[in-house]
């Protein structure tokens, strides 16, 4: 598929990987033999011709099929992967902040290991007291079996089961399209997301959410520039086109990976032969202009350590801008693809952390060498988790994040906005649980209907009000509006 972004997505036939694996020779055989000759498989072949075509019928809609409409299903959502690190915010998350649980929101818990989870769940309301019980489901997702019935079970599947680029995660958002059931996750891997938008045009055609990289990494980005853009033409009372937009990262030092955050980027490491290519390109995800061959697109000017006039601070290399300029590129395209206008035909998107002077920005920049020496450093400071883990309740109580963006036009009209949040952790609960609501219980709210698309686009405005309402603000500032290095300052003094 051509378009004025360079070469995107596409295909002719849906993949249907997922489907086939389900009705493979062998499941078939053993779901026959259980039903109509006592679980005795040999029978199947030489006695297939004494079940009546009814029989026929009813059991493959049974055991193949779509089950319970969308709306009449058991759970809102289903949270994959709840027994973890990022599971355990999840329900914290539900539990802290959704009102109606039980009621109009109801959710289960998927994974590998029942007992796991229900230890999860049972640690979780300890600190956090409910009357409410999710349901629990056991599910591998090597079982196409066990996927459909998690899948038909919910409107939507929040997948948090990292890192996703080694579990077959893309056969789950397979029996999602196959199942009408929307399907979001919390991934932050570029190769990973590449893998999941050979589904854009089939998820569109079946109007089924595929959602990937909702999560405080990226995601918060991605709706920042939604909102920013929409800000700046609501500001101006017109349709403008971006040609600049900036995200600068200022935020608590306090913060600390965790250990699936360090799976995750063990497993990029240890891929990267086979994914440098990718990994190095700046539109990899789609959206590229002019070829993609820009200097102002490049990732060298990621890299930089300079002094922004207009913050009157310095700018730093921030690791994440490689993944999250690339996700808001596919939003500018993905506008554009659904019949919108792009937030720019010509834009240029870049981000920084930003510092308050150049010796700290130099010292930021220094400090981002190899993963074993990050490791090491988290292991003499005592902050290094293990998979499952990570800062409990009381320490990412004190951390807090600002995002701020600037756009401006061709022809120099502009905006300043910020949103200013929690963890990024919790901020990952917080986007992936929200959306899973709008989904499942409000999708009339959300202006599309299908396709693989980023949190901004997915959600529209919809989602920022329900982000905003739920404690992660968003305010427009005014053109000069600094940042308050204050905060920052005091805590590395401390």
């Amino acid at each position: 598929m051509e378009s004025d972004y360079g070469v995107v997505n596409g295909f002719d036939e849906p993949p249907h990987a997922y489907i086939k694996s389900l009705l493979s020779r062998k499941i078939i055989e053993k779901k026959l033999a259980k039903k109509f000759f006592s679980g005795d498989v040999a029978r199947v072949e030489n006695e297939y011709d004494s079940i009546s075509e009814e029989d026929l019928e009813k059991f493959f809609i049974d055991e193949f099929g779509g089950g319970t409409f969308r709306a009449g299903r058991e759970y809102s959502f289903v949270l994959y992967g709840g027994s973890g690190y990022t599971g355990s915010l999840c329900m914290e998350y539900i539990l802290k902040n959704v009102s109606d649980l039980g009621e109009r929101v109801t959710f289960a818990l998927a994974g590998r290991s029942e007992a796991k989870l229900r230890a999860r769940w049972k640690e979780v309301t300890e600190r956090h007291p409910t009357n409410y019980e999710p349901g629990f489901i056991t599910c591998d997702l090597s079982d196409p079996v066990a996927i459909r019935a998690m899948v038909i079970s919910a409107r939507a599947v929040v997948n948090i089961a990292g890192p996703f680029m080694l579990t077959p995660a893309d056969m789950l958002a397979e029996a999602c399209i196959e199942y009408d059931t929307d399907y979001i996750d919390v991934n932050g891997e570029v190769p990973f997301t590449k893998k999941l938008l050979k589904y854009h045009d089939w998820a569109k055609a079946n109007r089924v959410l595929v959602v990937p990289n909702s999560a405080g990494a990226g995601g918060i980005p991605d709706v920042g520039c939604y909102y920013t853009v929409r800000e700046l033409r609501n500001k101006l009372s017109q349709e403008v086109s971006v040609s600049k937009m900036h995200m600068y990262l200022y935020g608590s030092a306090a913060g600390a990976p965790s250990g699936g955050t360090l799976a995750t980027r063990a497993a990029m490491n240890a891929a990267m032969k086979d994914v440098a290519g990718l990994m190095a390109n700046p539109f990899a995800l789609g959206g590229s202009i002019d070829g993609g061959r820009r200097p102002e697109d490049a990732d060298r000017n990621l890299s930089q350590v300079e002094y922004d006039e207009e913050y009157d601070a310095w700018k730093a290399p921030f690791t994440y801008a490689f993944y999250e300029t690339r996700l808001v590129r596919r939003s500018n395209w993905l506008m554009r693809d659904l019949g919108m206008s792009p937030y720019g035909r010509q834009l240029n998107y870049l981000e920084h952390l930003i510092m308050p002077s150049e010796e700290s920005a130099q010292a930021l920049q220094k400090s981002n060498t190899s993963s074993k020496a990050e490791e090491e450093k988290l292991r003499k400071e005592g902050r290094l988790f293990k998979l499952g883990q990570g800062l409990d309740e009381q320490a990412r109580e004190s951390i807090w994040s600002e995002y701020w963006f600037d756009a401006c036009t061709a022809t120099g009209e502009r905006i300043r906005t910020r949103l200013t949040g929690k963890d990024g952790y919790d901020e990952t609960a917080h986007m992936s649980i929200e959306l899973a609501i709008l989904c499942s219980e409000y999708r009339e709210k959300l202006p599309f209907k299908g396709g693989v698309l980023t949190p901004g686009v997915a959600g529209g405005d919809a989602y920022i009000e329900a982000l905003h309402a739920t404690g992660l603000r968003f305010e427009v500032m005014a053109d000069d509006a600094k940042v308050d290095f204050s905060l920052m300052i005091a805590e590395n003094k401390s």
